[in-house]
């Protein structure tokens, strides 16, 4: 009995330890090993690039017009009328015998002389070298000399301007100055203008002063190449000389058919000899506008004939004169430049 009781107590016990030892075997392999350590968070991402760079801007179309307000933008003010443009302002000093004064009445010679419409729709002048001397040959407004003899004080005059030295200073010195004078007056000086055969009193408008410089420019330049031939080509003086000898003759010949006829005589040698002078004359004439034209073929006629007859008085033949001619045209083209630059620039406005 004894024995029995003891087998069940002992086989009892191996069963509940059987299911102890299957109990913490189950639980441990779920939970497994336990390990505490510092954990470091995940690394951040690295940046993302915008869409565009990889596919490319695509931006949608504006349709609306140029000139669009933008939408709810504060309203931009309106400009009001440009300035009227001032007169340049150049600053320059007087010679003591060509002032300004003399300056102001060259502007008013170019500007009566300039017609913005000579009847064809055209502009035109009849500005000229022949015509500026013939005007200052009497009248010596601005240029500072004494005396009473016009001739003597106008040889003054010449003897002092006509020196290459002073020729080329008086270009530096007024040349800028005169130009902008021209202009401002032409613009704002009302004068009276023919307008295809009408007078009228006004201002030129800035294109009407630009073709008035442009014409000028081109009286300067060919003033300048026909002083140019003559300090080039001595030959052209002294034709110039043989024709004043010659015209001399004529008057001779001229005089004495006039006595044979007023004395009945037959009138018939004197009058040969007369034709023969003016033959002569005319002769040596075309010889010197063959010659002036051949340098300047726009040169007119009459321009170029009187400009070597003009060179010769100033030289008598010295041809160690000639050089001034040569510093005149430059100056002259120097100044021609002046006037199609500012012409340029007043049709550009």
């Amino acid at each position: 009995m004894n024995r029995k009781y003891l087998a069940v107590t002992l086989i009892a016990c191996a069963a509940l330890l059987c299911g102890g030892a299957y109990l913490l075997i189950s639980h441990t392999a779920k939970e497994g090993p336990e390990l505490r350590q510092t954990v470091a968070p995940p690394a951040e991402p690295p940046a993302k690039a915008p869409d565009w760079v990889n596919n490319g801007q695509n931006p949608l179309p504006d349709y609306s017009t140029a000139d669009a307000e933008a939408h709810n933008a504060t309203p931009v003010p309106k400009p009001g009328p440009a300035p009227e443009p001032k007169p340049q302002v150049v600053e320059i000093r007087e010679d003591r015998m060509v002032t300004f004064t003399f300056l102001d009445n060259m502007v008013d010679y170019f500007l009566e002389r300039f017609t913005p419409d000579a009847g064809n729709g055209k502009p035109a002048t009849t500005a000229s070298a022949m015509g500026l001397n013939m005007r200052y040959g009497r009248d010596l407004e601005g240029l500072t000399v004494s005396g009473d003899d016009i001739l003597a004080m106008r040889t003054a005059v010449l003897d002092y301007v006509f020196t290459p030295d002073t020729i080329k200073t008086l270009g530096d010195m007024y040349g800028q100055f005169f130009v902008q004078e021209l202009a401002d007056a032409a613009q704002n000086e009302p004068r009276e203008y023919r307008v295809a055969g009408s007078a009228s009193t006004r201002t030129l408008t800035p294109a009407e002063t630009a073709d008035m410089l442009r014409l000028d420019a081109g009286v300067l330049e060919r003033t300048a190449t026909a002083l140019r031939t003559v300090a080039t080509d001595k030959e052209v003086t002294d034709l110039a000389g043989k024709y004043l000898q010659a015209a001399k003759a004529v008057k001779r010949a001229n005089a004495q058919l006039q006595k044979d006829l007023s004395e009945q005589r037959d009138p018939h040698e004197a009058g040969q000899r007369y034709k023969q002078a003016i033959l002569q004359r005319e002769s040596i004439k075309t010889a010197i506008v063959s010659r002036m034209r051949k340098s300047c073929p726009t040169c007119a006629q009459g321009d170029a004939f009187y400009l070597a007859q003009w060179a010769y008085r100033r030289t008598l033949g010295d041809t160690a004169r000639l050089p001034v001619f040569a510093a005149a045209a430059d100056a002259l083209d120097a100044l021609s430049a002046r006037f199609l630059q500012k012409s340029v620039a007043l049709k550009s406005e």
